[in-house]
């Protein structure tokens, strides 16, 4: 009896794996595919299901996925090292030319005299002033974004 049952299981089992599709040309020319017979002139296809595969395989798949998925996991972990020590790197090496910037900015929104390359003071137009300041803000906007 279980011989009886485990055979009309398994040629169930066999029938469900294949299938039949149904190929035409509708009237504009595009090929249809369909699990119906249509009425006009048609095609069948019998399409197989995949191959099962064992559980060794499955195990190996699933082997081969946790290490690509470990690789990709280290990588991710590699490259935000390697970000953050960039940004620790760059913040080092402009900490104090940052904070001259700053300096500089606060400087020119006081009064002051421009000294130039002779030794000569000479007072400051507004325009000047405003260039400096535009000039030095977008340089800390550059550079000092940590």
């Amino acid at each position: 009896m279980m011989r009886l049952i485990g055979g009309i299981i398994l040629s169930l089992t066999v029938m469900s794996a294949s299938a039949e599709i149904y190929r035409w040309k509708d009237a504009n020319g595009n090929w249809q595919f369909g699990d119906k017979a249509p009425k006009e002139q048609h095609d069948t296809l019998d399409v197989k299901a995949p191959p099962k595969i064992g559980q060794e395989d499955a195990r190996d798949i699933h082997a081969r996925t946790q290490r690509l998925l470990e690789s990709q996991r280290t990588q991710a972990r590699e490259k935000a090292q390697a970000e953050e020590a960039a940004r620790r790197q760059h913040q080092e090496r402009f900490a104090k030319p940052c904070a001259e910037a700053q300096d500089r900015l606060k400087m020119l929104k006081g009064p002051f005299e421009y000294i130039e390359e002779d030794g000569s003071r000479r007072g400051a137009t507004a325009d000047e002033v405003a260039a400096d300041q535009k000039k030095t803000r977008k340089w800390i906007d550059e550079h000092c974004d940590f």
